[in-house]
């Protein structure tokens, strides 16, 4: 099944990033660092709603969001662990992620914005 989107939503380039492995290597021998970009793709991207935010009690800026992306096989084994968000210069960690009628056609990645390191 073949869910129906408008992809001119989404509009919003995110990358999707992988926490490497301690004894993950490049080609060269070099060791990874923490985080790597693991896939960049567009998505349509929402704050949660305000009851939640105000039920959660988190600030106006909306802390959480959920990006809706296209499904893809390389996302399949993505984990709420080992992926973060990086979208507008911030850093989101994932929260749920939800294969919409489990029809792999689209995503729905919920995420909270990382407090800002300076």
């Amino acid at each position: 099944m073949m869910l129906d989107t408008d992809v001119g939503k989404l509009d919003k380039r995110i990358t999707i990033q992988k926490q490497a492995d301690e004894d993950e290597f490049d080609t060269i021998g070099n060791q990874l660092p923490g985080w790597t970009d693991y896939h960049s793709c567009w998505a349509s991207v929402t704050g949660a709603s305000d009851k939640e935010s105000h039920d959660a009690k988190e600030p106006r800026e909306e802390a959480v969001k959920n990006f809706k992306i296209r499904y893809c096989k390389k996302l399949e084994d993505m984990t709420t662990d080992r992926y973060r968000i990086k979208y507008r210069g911030h850093y989101y960690n994932i929260q749920g992620i939800d294969n919409l009628a489990e029809a792999d056609s689209l995503l729905i990645i919920r995420a909270q914005r990382e407090e800002d390191h300076e």
